[in-house]
């Protein structure tokens, strides 16, 4: 046996093949027990104290002391200050044990003294552990790091703001108090992160995560996925696979991520909740529902829309599709609960149609290219205050009752503001610009036309005018004047009609004029 004094100084001291006695004294000391079993007390000053044969017994004493142990047993003691047991076990191929409360970690043939660990006085853990069905309870500690290897492993942390990397296996992971980071690796994993703010990664396979309280990050990874928020103003992503994801109670923000066949659910807040894909690889299709609260649906996808539904509170859904088939036609009304729609589609072919729901929307038609054949679209605005976008092609835009903006923009558009105060622009080329007597019968409002082009093949189209007095060219020109702003036509003396900016009643011909 061999015993070793330090000075005050910074000491680098190692210990001989039998069992040492080394005091290291003060200083920020550097001690390696070496080979038997020693006993190494750090005393004052920030030690480094580590172990790899034998079974050692540290003290740190005064100081934020690392107390190292590299695949053996032993004992540590922190003393005072902030002090760190590092447990290096990743080549042990059995179930490593670890029971933070009680000061004890064993592994292997329980035996074996020197398969033992024992602890008291420690702030901080760092550790590895290798191949087998781990055991680890994290608790009592200010901060926990701990990777473990392949096997089904249950770990549990306190407090702190906690750092979890699992290997492969079916792994139990519970974050507890802290901001924690908890990634599950391969395997089908269930993953808590207690209360506070954590962030928590599936990874491969088929995973369960749970935020609990707190704004968490949560992500599901490959697999299929069960990813829920809880309470708090979460942020979720279901990743590749066919997900389930919960935002629970708070203003939450749910994501697809691109992946096919999720289930988006809101909750309780305002949440907002996105999905995309194509129609290719990855589905493209999920069902969005919003839940209580003022919500907003993104949907950005090559292919199908499973389902919107925004539930309780004014809810609004986004829709942007790229390169939809010929004949694509969506139909917002088949939505529940939205009350605002935005919809956008790109599309290289000829057809689509567009039909928005009762509320305020905003629906836009855009030709992916320019050249060659340009879509034919149809646009219905339905009930609310909408904005109706043609694009290229031969549109037909129906603003439907409320207060529209239509605009027909490239080729000739056929224009039907309906009821209500609406705004038209035909755009370039010749377009119709329609009126219904019955949905015109009992309204009081007045239309605008910001474009119209006597002579160069615009056409003012009345339809059902025909039993009443204004039904041909004569009685329009009896029905309208000019004013500063432009042409009035009034179809009931005064209240109701249409306003055709910048233009004069002389310039009007009978080829301007239909009635149907």
């Amino acid at each position: 046996m061999a015993k070793f004094i330090g000075t005050r100084a910074g000491d680098i001291l190692s210990g001989t093949s039998e069992g040492d006695r080394i005091w290291s004294l003060d200083g920020n000391d550097v001690v390696d027990g070496g080979k038997g079993d020693d006993f190494v007390d750090g005393r004052a000053g920030d030690d480094a104290l580590t172990s790899s044969s034998g079974f050692d017994e540290f003290t740190g004493g005064e100081g934020n002391d690392r107390l190292s142990f590299i695949g053996v047993g032993g004992a540590a003691r922190g003393g005072t200050g902030v002090d760190t047991l590092v447990g290096d076990y990743a080549a042990i191929t059995d179930a490593f044990l670890f029971d933070g409360m009680n000061g004890h970690a064993a592994f292997g043939d329980l035996s074996v003294k020197a398969n033992h660990l024992y602890f008291l006085d420690i702030e901080r853990l760092n550790l590895t552990t290798g191949i087998g069905d781990d055991r680890i309870i994290a608790t009592g500690f200010s901060f926990v790091n701990i990777h473990t290897g392949a096997g089904d492993d249950r770990i549990e942390t306190g407090i702190g703001d906690d750092q979890i990397y699992a290997g492969d296996g079916r792994d139990l992971l519970f974050g507890g108090a802290g901001d924690d980071f908890i990634s599950g690796g391969q395997g089908d994993d269930y993953v808590n992160g207690g209360n506070d703010d954590d962030r928590l990664e599936g990874e491969d396979g088929n995973d369960s995560l749970v935020g609990g309280r707190g704004n968490d990050r949560l992500d599901g990874g490959s697999g299929d996925d069960d990813v829920n928020g809880g309470d708090g103003n979460d942020s979720l992503t279901g990743g590749l696979g066919s997900d389930t994801v919960t935002g629970g109670a708070g203003d939450d923000y749910l994501s697809n991520g691109f992946a096919a066949g999720d289930i988006l659910l809101g909750g309780d807040g305002n949440d907002t909740l996105s999905a995309g894909g194509e129609d290719t690889a990855y589905g493209g299709w999920s069902e969005l529902y919003g839940g209580a609260g003022d919500d907003r649906l993104h949907v950005y996808t090559d292919g199908i829309i499973g389902a919107l539904d925004g539930g309780d509170g004014f809810d609004r859904a986004s829709i942007a599709l790229d390169d939809v088939p010929a004949g694509f036609v969506l139909d917002a009304s088949r939505f529940g609960s939205i009350e605002e729609f935005n919809i956008t589609v790109k599309s290289a072919y000829l057809g689509v149609h567009l039909s928005g729901g009762n509320g305020n929307d905003r629906l836009f038609c855009f030709d992916t290219y320019r050249e060659g054949p340009s879509g034919n679209d149809v646009l219905n605005g339905r009930s609310g205050d909408d904005i109706l976008v043609g694009g290229s092609g031969a549109d037909s835009l129906l603003g439907g009752d409320g207060n529209d903006s239509l605009s027909g923009e490239y080729h000739s558009d056929r224009l039907l503001g309906g009821a209500g105060a609406d705004l038209l622009t035909g755009g370039s080329d010749a377009d119709t610009f329609i009126w219904d007597e019955a949905s015109v019968r009992n309204d009081s409002s007045i239309d605008r036309i910001i474009d119209f082009r006597s002579g160069d093949g615009d056409v003012l189209l009345f339809r059902g005018f025909g039993g009443t007095e204004f039904r041909d060219f004569e009685s329009f020109l009896a029905a309208s004047r000019d004013t500063p702003e432009g042409v009035y036509v009034s179809f009931d003396g005064d209240a109701h009609g249409i306003l055709i900016q910048n233009t004069l009643l002389a310039g009007f011909s009978a080829a301007d004029v239909l009635f149907a």
